[in-house]
């Protein structure tokens, strides 16, 4: 199977959440149809949309621009498995991922570095290198009646 194995449970969907502040909903979002192309009749500004319609229906593609997505108060992605193995799995998969990271991201020195990268030059004013990790972080409560309280 190209990708990998196939998992024991048979329920191999995946769900990727992205939450973005409404306010930049205007400038970072479109209403689209599937495989991206844009939906006219939703054109709107999209932020009335979402105001005004319910329930809401459709797809959207949002532009992933640093200046959003760098910023833990600006935007949150989530992600959910049907595979119950992956998806208890998952929290330590992070934990791991991110000691591996620990020596580029817990380096302000080298987070400047990787900055340069991603902004192509001087990162903006606003950005600064401490880091984000306790702000990034969701207390269990966030979690609601989900099973990643547990």
């Amino acid at each position: 199977i190209p990708g990998g194995k196939k998992c024991t449970s048979g329920r191999s969907g995946h769900m990727l959440q992205i939450f973005l502040r409404r306010e930049l909903c205007d400038q970072f979002v479109y209403p689209a149809f599937p495989f991206g192309s844009p939906d006219k009749n939703r054109d709107l500004p999209l932020s009335k949309y979402l105001t005004e319609k319910a329930p809401v229906e459709g797809q959207v593609r949002i532009t992933l621009n640093p200046d959003v997505f760098l910023r833990a108060s600006y935007a949150r992605m989530f992600t959910y498995s049907a595979d119950p193995t992956y998806y208890k799995n998952r929290p330590e998969f992070i934990k791991e991922m991110i000691g591996l990271l620990d020596p580029i991201l817990g380096d302000a020195d080298v987070r400047v570095e990787a900055a340069r990268g991603i902004f192509g030059g001087e990162p903006p004013e606003w950005w600064t290198p401490e880091d984000q990790s306790e702000m990034a972080a969701m207390p269990a409560a966030r979690f609601a009646a989900s099973d990643m309280a547990e």
